[in-house]
């Protein structure tokens, strides 16, 4: 028969479960769960799902348009996740008089990022969507330094290192976009601005919801966003024009509204578990999964998408991205303390 726990480990367990808590909360500052293997895994997942939307979005832009697309993967994520908030009985708590403070900061947060695909959307039309991966780094970029600054989290001299890498590898990686976004100037400067707003966007939603976890689980972030997010693109939208979709378009409408629940969730729990910059470092993967994807997908027969060409610089670009980034998310393992001996002293 197994032995039970005793009571007083259990006590002194929850005791310190609740000191850390408490010393969160009353901080302001969020602390992770210290799950990181969960927490990369999770990341990895929102990954691969961002890394293919844009295939699956882009085959569906000619039966829709970009805010239709935008309605409905908000409508389609938040109803996918309100009956599973309400089985459990955790829908957020948005009346009471003690959370003003949380609520406008939760309706900051998802207008940030209802703001981010709105730039986002318009942006995409004044510069090619290579262009556009390589502003939109610039968001991890600057959650990368915002955990730094604002939740007081440290990197080592080696992820320092990691983050230079990987930036540099970025470089290397589209440097043949980069150039071709200095010679189109012209048509490429507003598209340009409207990226980079809305990689800042990105990296307020991120900040904001990542201090929201103090108060609100990610599942309630994210719902109210889904649900405020629709909304929000209604007016703009096109809702009955899917009824003149076929089964590969419904698909794939339905596809990017999973994928923006899934990825966005797997992202949002994520924070709750790692470091916003390691965070980061891993979403700095994210076009080199977009370009492999449209790599493999191209031997399929009527794949109509150009996939990007893998070219010895590309590829080396790619390898350091990924080299970099996992130097920034890969912590070092903790040696044990050294134990001293000491010598009785000569007479």
């Amino acid at each position: 028969m197994s032995s039970s726990p005793q009571p007083s480990q259990d006590t002194a367990t929850q005791s310190r479960d609740n000191s850390s808590a408490n010393t969160a909360i009353k901080s302001g500052i969020h602390t992770t769960s210290g799950r990181s293997a969960y927490g990369f895994g999770l990341v990895l997942l929102a990954c691969v799902i961002w890394g293919f939307f844009p295939i699956a979005a882009k085959g569906i832009t000619s039966q829709l348009d970009p805010h239709t697309i935008n309605f409905y993967r908000f409508a389609i994520a938040g109803f996918m996740l309100l009956p599973f908030l309400i089985i459990r009985g955790s829908l957020p708590r948005l009346v009471d008089k003690g959370r003003a403070r949380h609520n406008l900061r939760l309706l900051a947060c998802a207008l940030l990022l209802i703001i981010n695909y709105f730039f986002y959307i318009i942006g995409v039309q004044h510069i090619t969507p290579s262009a556009t991966q390589i502003l939109i780094q610039f968001s991890t970029v600057m959650l990368l330094l915002a955990g730094v600054f604002f939740f007081g989290e440290r990197l080592s001299r080696r992820q320092w290192l990691g983050c230079f890498i990987f930036l540099a590898g970025l470089v290397i990686f589209f440097y043949p976009r980069i150039v071709a976004i200095l010679s189109g100037f012209n048509d490429y400067a507003l598209g340009m601005g409207l990226i980079s707003l809305a990689a800042i966007c990105w990296t307020g939603y991120a900040v904001l919801q990542k201090q929201l976890l103090l108060h609100f689980s990610s599942s309630q972030i994210m719902l109210v966003v889904y649900l405020l997010g629709s909304l929000v693109f209604l007016p703009l939208a096109q809702p009955l024009r899917i009824f003149e979709l076929g089964i590969p378009g419904l698909l794939l409408l339905f596809f990017c509204g999973a994928s923006t629940l899934v990825g966005s969730g797997s992202f949002s729990e994520a924070m709750a578990h790692i470091e916003a910059s390691k965070a980061s470092a891993m979403l700095s993967t994210l076009p080199v999964f977009t370009i492999l994807f449209m790599w493999c997908l191209s031997f399929i027969p009527g794949f109509s998408i150009t996939p990007e060409p893998l070219t010895s610089l590309t590829l080396s670009g790619a390898a350091l991205v990924v080299f970099g980034a996992l130097m920034v998310a890969l912590k070092a393992p903790e040696r044990p303390p050294s134990k001293s001996v000491k010598y009785a002293d000569k007479p």
